[in-house]
């Protein structure tokens, strides 16, 4: 009877031990599934108060980017997705302080000193410094600056998705600086990124050169290269409007001087709208290395919104196809959004198929016309299709987001469609006469978007089997994220308009926390 007891209690003890285990492992895993997020301004919205109100502005804007982005960026997917925790109504949120100026246009700072300002100040928040220049006056903000061991969503709109550009490049290139920090622990989310890949007026100029006078840097391309051995990364979500030419969609032509006007056009209508914007309005328009790119698609080319008051809708509608094909034309949209594609001196990357597209769009123009003035979508008497894709006719399709059923090293290069994109951290590469930093290796051209658009496939939210496995043998446990769902809430928009103005210019990240420049603003 003694045995039968004493084995009795050894199962019992036994039991006990796996679910404490289990309990704490479970308590770990929580812990990691929140997230510290540092929120920053677009130009002319420091974030401080004044000028910026903190009820009327600052905590609007802060919802938004919580509930409209950061949020659905972290959040699973597909089915048997677990769902991570974002951050709530309870956890730490920071109006980090930048300057947000650019001279002339907003302040007196030149656009370099702005971002380098920022710069220094979040590189000290998210060191956890208690030099980190953040706004108290905002309902909830933290009693105190953040933890270094904090894991982080930063957030950069405009001027400071610069800033927060140039800051994973810091954490990458100097990870001595910042020893509380590896891949997994900090997050990205852009919007309006001067510094996409593809698109980003600071990544289509010579990197490095400077603009004098009113000090604008070319600071090249956001990284995409975080993912280290095990596939952990510093996940980063890019968003931008269609044709806006400060906010990450500029055309890869100098000489198109209409897709030029288009793009100024788009950021007058589109730029300032971002910020109010969220993931259900965009698109997923591919990943390239720890980057997932979405695109808010234009409804009207920005260059014929002007005559909307007075000419019918009809007619613009006639003159959208062939025009967004000549406009199209002077686009890299056959190379990856997150390949890094210098300027080009031709008006058209591919002259030939341009005219082709052009030719081609004129009777879908009509098409588009005589349904619209019918109220009859079938109402197509030349047989044309109707256009899905937003790059217009001869523009390819955008891809299927990423899913969350592929294998756990899909940040490893094992995506679907890898094979085209060998040699991925390739620094340059020649295509149609036009210099591209690209992910393909040389001889190999970026004209095909499938064979550029690698899907990415799960976040390591989608795979928790291997985060418990390594558990056993990491003390450390990794930071889950999931892939983006497009089930936003929208319930917080800031209530006055900003006037952001993109420009691009930072400074070289700091190894070490430079000076302050902006003092937490008071209540």
């Amino acid at each position: 009877m003694r045995g039968l007891i004493r084995s009795l209690g050894v199962v019992g003890l036994a039991l006990l031990s796996v679910v404490g285990l289990v309990v704490a492992w479970t308590a770990a895993t929580v812990v990691q599934l929140t997230a510290t997020a540092l929120i920053m301004g677009g130009t002319g919205h420091s974030l401080s108060s004044p000028p910026d109100d903190p009820v009327g502005y600052i905590n609007p804007y802060m919802s938004n980017a919580i509930d409209g982005f950061i949020n659905p960026a972290f959040a699973s997917t597909g089915p048997g997705g677990t769902p991570i925790d974002e951050v709530g109504p309870g956890d730490d949120r920071y109006a980090v302080v930048t300057p947000e100026q650019f001279f002339p246009v907003s302040g007196s700072m030149t656009f370099d000193a702005s971002v380098t300002a920022g710069l220094a100040n979040v590189s000290r928040c998210i060191r956890g410094s208690t030099d980190c220049s953040y706004n108290p006056a905002v309902p909830g903000a933290p009693a105190g600056t953040p933890d270094a061991t904090d894991e982080f969503a930063v957030f950069g709109y405009s001027q400071s998705a610069v800033v927060a550009s140039l800051l994973k490049k810091d954490i990458i290139d100097n990870p001595d600086a910042y020893p509380d920090l590896e891949p997994g622990d900090v997050s990205f989310i852009l919007l309006s990124n001067p510094m996409r890949p593809n698109g980003g007026v600071l990544a289509r100029g010579p990197e490095g050169l400077t603009i004098p006078i009113i000090g604008i840097t070319f600071h090249g391309a956001t990284p995409t290269d975080s993912c280290n051995a095990s596939g952990e990364c510093y996940e980063t979500v890019d968003a931008a409007a269609q044709y806006d030419i400060l906010g990450g969609d500029a055309p890869a032509s100098l000489t198109n001087l209409l897709a030029i006007a288009n793009a100024v056009a788009g950021y007058y209508y589109f730029h300032g709208d971002m910020q109010n914007a969220s993931l259900e309005d965009a698109e997923y328009q591919g990943s390239h290395g720890d980057t997932d790119y979405y695109l808010v698609r234009a409804q009207r080319l920005p260059i014929l919104m002007p005559f909307e008051a007075f000419v019918p809708s009809p007619i613009l509608t006639l003159l959208e196809a062939p025009l967004k094909a000549a406009i199209e034309a002077g686009y890299a949209r056959d190379v990856n959004p997150g390949v890094a594609t210098k300027v080009g001196l031709l008006p058209f990357r591919d002259p030939v198929q341009a005219i082709v597209n052009i030719v081609k769009a004129i009777p879908v123009g009509i098409d588009d016309a005589i349904a619209e003035a019918s109220g009859d979508e079938n109402n197509r008497p030349l047989g044309t299709d109707p256009l899905t894709s937003p790059f217009g006719v001869g523009g390819p399709e955008l891809p299927d987001p990423p899913s969350a059923d592929g294998d756990e090293n899909s940040r490893l290069g094992d995506d679907p469609g890898q094979d085209a994109l060998e040699g991925e951290n390739a620094e340059e590469q020649v295509v149609e006469g036009e210099v591209i930093e690209a992910g393909a290796p040389e001889g190999e051209g970026a004209d095909n978007l499938d064979a550029t658009t690698p899907r990415v496939g799960p976040r390591p939210v989608t795979r928790v089997g291997a985060h418990i496995r390594s558990t056993l043998d990491s003390i450390r446990l990794s930071k889950i994220r999931g892939p983006i769902r497009f089930d936003s809430q929208r319930d917080a928009r800031p209530t006055s308009p900003a006037t952001p103005g993109d420009d691009d210019t930072a400074p070289n990240a700091p190894a070490s926390t430079p000076a302050d420049t902006a003092n937490p603003a008071a209540a």
